[in-house]
């Protein structure tokens, strides 16, 4: 699988919280100068079907979502919305100064982060609600 086409894992000039999986498809695919009859014919996914799936009327499956991404030439999370683990495992992937992150290291602080997220919700939640 090659990533070479873009770099940036969000993409550039739109607020990618608020982006939703359609919503990067679409902007990946027009980045790639390709029209949904074009996507079909790389992906063997139908034209209606990524129609469906760009205007939200249909979830991406897991396949469809691989191969997509290998038409497009990005990474698969390139693709997927804004979900708070998702991107706290890739903050901590990248916490190390080294080239090639440590996965112990890393693993280490995503665990550190889900335990304080678990404690503050617990602690937060009664002040919230009174």
């Amino acid at each position: 699988m090659s990533f070479h086409r873009f770099h940036s894992p969000t993409p550039e000039g739109i607020r990618c919280k608020a982006m939703r999986t359609s919503d990067r498809i679409r902007h990946y695919r027009e980045k790639a100068g390709l029209t949904q009859r074009g996507l079909e014919s790389l992906t063997e996914i139908s034209q209606s079907t990524i129609n469906r799936i760009e205007s939200g009327r249909r979830p991406v499956k897991p396949y469809e979502l691989t191969a997509i991404a290998e038409a497009l030439g990005c990474p698969e999370s390139s693709l997927v919305e804004h979900h708070e683990v998702r991107d706290r495992i890739q903050w901590a992937a990248r916490t190390n100064s080294t080239a090639v992150p440590d996965p112990s290291t890393a693993k280490d602080f995503l665990f550190y982060l889900l335990e304080m997220d678990t404690y503050l919700r617990g602690v937060l939640q009664p002040i919230e609600s009174s």
